[in-house]
């Protein structure tokens, strides 16, 4: 018996909603499917594609820390975003890029490529085009993983 069915959402903080909204619109084409204003918190379902919610919480006190680098973001460090094809994968990376979100560089670890982003708010995303019938397993030690040129 299958237990689960994906994650339903990751839970996101955010001191201005509609600019997160706005972004992930402009890149993801997500839709907002609930947004709520109740006394001092906001919430918006964002869905960025199939299975995948951000339940954003606008709070006017949130904190926003600086970006860190990667492994000492506390226990959340990133998010990674299946690219629905390889052509998915090339437009996002081009959206991104276009709005200074991303430096662009992508990085193939085996079973998959990716390349990383930050939102405004500051939380960095991965971007992964997994390759058609390549089992995790294949997948390299850093060491190993290779930068490649799209351009």
């Amino acid at each position: 018996m299958k237990l689960l069915a994906g994650i339903n959402h990751v839970a996101v903080l955010t001191p201005d909603l509609d600019r997160l909204v706005r972004f992930y619109r402009r890149v993801f084409e997500a839709r907002v499917e609930w947004d709520l204003q109740e006394e001092n918190v906001r919430l918006a379902l964002i869905n960025v594609g199939p299975n995948a919610i951000l339940s954003a919480y606008e709070l006017a006190s949130v904190d926003m820390p600086a970006t860190r680098p990667r492994f000492d973001r506390g226990r959340h460090d990133h998010l990674g975003y299946n690219a629905a094809s390889e052509e998915a994968f090339r437009e996002l990376r081009s959206r991104l890029r276009a709005i200074g979100a991303t430096d662009g560089v992508v990085t193939d670890v085996g079973p998959a490529r990716l390349f990383c982003f930050t939102d405004p708010d500051g939380w960095e995303g991965e971007v992964l085009w997994m390759k058609p019938g390549v089992p995790w397993a294949t997948h390299k030690r850093p060491a190993h993983w290779e930068i490649v040129d799209l351009d």
